[in-house]
């Protein structure tokens, strides 16, 4: 068998135990590839259980895993309290394992976790090291894990260092090296040295946005407030929704799919009972809705301030700080580059967000020029890099082997 001409086949892997952020990524980084790489297909491994609410590619396929629940730090149960959490861990290793081997991908992208969660990786490493020797592992890093030493710590404990050394042919870090340095978690200086800096990985927001808010103009000045998947944003959007009442100005709280019903209805009770509150928990194409905003309030994820950043909108965060300061120590960066305000949550919020919004409204409008965005076409190129030393070494067995190559692919099932 000839081998594949540059990147065909491409593995993604999101744990989701917890919010939108690791779907909305890998969900991000397929698109860009399926419209950039001709013929490619994409499947994604993933744990969450709002996948559908996304407008998918159609070359890429979802191989859902049974979901769990984020509980403390590197701590889970499962989603389904009838499961034990071992059953749900075990069927989702072999899911895992079982995907990797018969879909043998040119590059299998892992997002966030090296060993994915409590190690269900590494019975699939083990398989492609078996199966298709020249699959490249690429680990794909946000630029803030959490700090240093925990993160030092923790993967000390878990085997993290030997799995980034003799597993992962290469990382990419979603940010910049000015913002963020790798060294502090203790990655080996072999693997440091196969580490490249992609940049930020942003959508481009839509030119005229579609704005639930009937009559929305932008003299308006509309106060977004954003949650992410909203599991533990009922406090930020409550703030948010008291702050414009203060200053007499309209608001749009977006709750996100993954809040409580008991905080929905919290949040639904106090946008009735003010003057220009309005309710969604979900819009598509959130980030044409931020470039329309006067201001935007949100937690400190990832994915919530690459959509903020871009649009050029005043954008005040008021990160999570629990169970990682990952939210808090991305807020402090990029406000110490005047891209966000930072505001501490807790006690007092509204009055704090009150004043945050005052400032942000009447400051002008500027680009973040030093705010690097090109993430994606750096990430794309990589990714091709690694695909071509994949075809390379397939190259190779094929001529030692002087045989017909590797067996046939088996079809891949996609569940339903």
């Amino acid at each position: 068998m000839n081998a594949r001409p540059g990147l065909q086949r491409l593995l993604l892997y999101s744990h989701d135990t917890y919010g939108l952020g690791h779907l909305r990524r890998n969900v991000l980084i397929a698109q860009d590839l399926l419209r950039h790489v001709p013929g490619l297909q994409v499947v994604l491994l993933s744990g969450s259980t709002v996948a559908e609410r996304f407008e998918l590619p159609a070359n890429l396929a979802v191989v859902p895993l049974p979901p769990v629940v984020k509980t403390g730090v590197d701590e889970y149960a499962s989603r389904d309290p009838r499961l034990p959490f071992s059953i749900v861990w075990r069927a989702r290793a072999a899911i895992i394992a079982d995907v990797a081997r018969r879909f043998e991908p040119d590059v299998f992208l892992v997002d966030h976790a090296p060993q994915g969660m409590k190690g269900e990786l590494l019975r699939a490493f083990d398989s492609l090291r078996h199966r298709s020797p020249a699959t490249r592992i690429v680990l794909g890093l946000r630029d803030v894990v959490d700090e240093p030493a925990a993160v030092r710590r923790a993967w000390e404990e878990q085997g993290v260092p030997s799995t980034l050394r003799d597993v992962y042919h290469r990382v990419v870090v979603y940010g910049s090296p000015d913002l963020v340095d790798l060294a502090g978690y203790g990655i080996p200086a072999g693997t440091l040295q196969r580490t490249t800096y992609c940049g930020y990985l942003c959508r481009q927001p839509a030119a005229e946005p579609a704005v639930p808010i009937p009559g929305w103009t932008p003299d308006m000045q509309v106060v977004l407030g954003t949650a992410g998947g909203g599991g533990d944003g009922v406090e930020v959007l409550l703030g948010t929704l008291a702050a414009a009442e203060r200053l007499g100005l309209p608001s749009l709280l977006v709750t996100g799919p993954l809040m409580p019903a008991g905080d929905r209805a919290a949040l639904q009770d106090a946008v009735r009972a003010s003057r220009g509150g309005h309710l969604e928990e979900f819009i598509p194409g959130l980030e044409g809705v931020m470039a329309a905003a006067g201001a935007i309030v949100t937690m400190g994820g990832y994915n919530s301030l690459m959509e903020a950043i871009p649009s050029g909108t005043p954008t005040i965060v008021v990160p999570r700080t629990w169970p990682r300061r990952e939210q808090q120590i991305r807020a402090e960066r990029f406000a110490s580059r005047g891209l966000v305000r930072v505001v501490e949550g807790g006690e007092g919020l509204e009055v704090r967000l009150e004043d945050a919004l005052r400032g942000a409204l009447e400051a002008p409008r500027h680009a973040a020029s030093t705010f690097d965005r090109l993430g994606l076409p750096r990430l794309r190129e990589a990714l091709l890099e690694e695909a071509r030393v994949a075809q390379q070494l397939r190259v190779r067995r094929h001529a030692a082997a002087e045989g017909p190559g590797r067996p046939a692919v088996e079809p891949l099932a996609v569940p339903a």
